[in-house]
């Protein structure tokens, strides 16, 4: 069995999420390379969202693809009990008239905001079957409604898909076929909106384009340094334009790492390692695997990644188990408190791989994906209660 976070009895589960200590988090020395920096994005339709460094407080929390604020916050402690499958997370909230941008808390007929992150509770999850064709992963919001980027095929051969309506049908290629391509994001920034990373000669690298839907306006071409860097593989990018921090993986020190890069300052600072911590029982431990495949609001205060499902010795359990945790972020784009499993999405036992986090364009929603112990990963939507 998987360890998971101290559980209560059903009756005093704790629905609320918390905020832990404050970290400190230090930015490395000037840059070398041609500088990547936050500035006004493309207006092409089908952006993932026009907000520019500084217009949005720290205390606030616009969503991807959104210009909407709200109140900052931290995911805690999912609750108590053994947390259902990807395909049964937690339990339907009780019917609210709720607006546009509101969910109904479970349990009550309180409508709360999609944007006030400190509750932060999800329904049952439903896969997105009419996209399967086989390995799907990195499904992440293409606008405002509810069409979506998303990768198909295994790691050897993925594309990148896009879907106007993936619950009528499955998408069309995004970029040249014989491409090797993952982690889409759409989302306006240093004159393109578009990113992904792409295999080549060299390794992974990261590309940026301009996406008019349904196709691309411009021709991709490589994200500067050093964002990319020689010789090493730089994926999975994850961007707020409204604070103009950047997030991806890399190994250019050896060993894959989550990075983060303050673009935004004058000059920007090198790429510094993201000093993030998760909680495994009462333990807080370092986080580790080869992809975080982060996902940051726009606003910068919460991003959502993968891990390694843990123990309270900071072990993995059950060899190849991920999980999806949160953690809120301060102004300069560093972690607040150590991250807190999603546990009422993530797997309870087997080698259950749960990773791809990223919000809808209103935070109603969020969209991940799951093998469920079977190899096959399927994409999932779940929504916030």
């Amino acid at each position: 069995m998987r360890f998971r976070l101290l559980k209560l009895d059903p009756p005093t589960r704790p629905r609320a999420l918390a905020l832990g200590t404050a970290c400190l988090f230090v930015l490395g020395a000037a840059c070398s390379g041609e500088a990547f920096t936050s500035g006004n994005g493309p207006s092409a339709s089908g952006s993932g969202g026009t907000g520019q460094a500084g217009d949005v407080s720290v205390s606030e929390a616009g969503e991807s693809g959104s210009n909407e604020g709200g109140s900052g916050g931290l995911p805690g402690e999912s609750g108590a009990g053994a947390p259902p499958s990807a395909g049964s997370a937690g339990k339907p909230g009780t019917s609210c008239d709720c607006a546009a941008g509101e969910y109904c808390q479970d349990g009550t007929n309180k409508c709360r905001k999609c944007a006030d992150f400190s509750r932060f509770e999800f329904g049952s999850a439903q896969k997105l079957s009419t996209l399967a064709q086989g390995i799907e992963r990195f499904a992440r919001p293409a606008a405002a409604g509810s069409a979506l980027f998303y990768v198909s095929g295994a790691a050897d051969s993925s594309k990148i898909l896009y879907a106007a309506s993936p619950l009528s049908g499955v998408g069309t290629p995004v970029t040249a076929p014989m491409q090797v391509e993952s982690g889409p994001l759409l989302v306006d920034f240093a004159g393109h909106n578009l990113f992904f990373d792409r295999r080549q000669p060299g390794g992974r690298k990261l590309r940026m384009a301009v996406w008019t839907a349904p196709a691309l306006s411009t021709n991709d071409v490589l994200v500067p340094e050093p964002i990319n860097s020689v010789g090493s593989d730089d994926y999975s990018i994850a961007i707020s334009p409204n604070t103009g921090h950047v997030y991806w993986m890399s190994t250019r020190n050896g060993s894959a790492e989550l990075l983060v890069q303050a673009t935004s300052m004058t000059p920007p600072p090198a790429p510094a390692v993201l000093e993030l911590k998760v909680k495994a029982g009462t333990a807080e431990c370092a986080r580790s695997g080869d992809d975080a495949t982060p996902w940051v609001n726009l606003a910068g205060t919460l991003l959502l990644f993968s891990n390694p499902s843990l123990n309270e010795n900071c072990e993995a359990n059950d060899s190849g188990a991920s999980d999806l945790f949160a953690a809120p972020l301060d102004k300069d784009g560093a972690p607040l408190a150590a991250a807190t499993a999603l546990a009422s999405l993530n797997h309870t036992g087997g080698v259950s791989r749960e990773t791809d986090p990223s919000l809808s364009s209103d935070a109603c929603y969020i969209y991940f994906a799951s093998d469920n112990g079977m190899e096959d990963f399927d994409l999932y939507k779940a929504q916030r209660n």
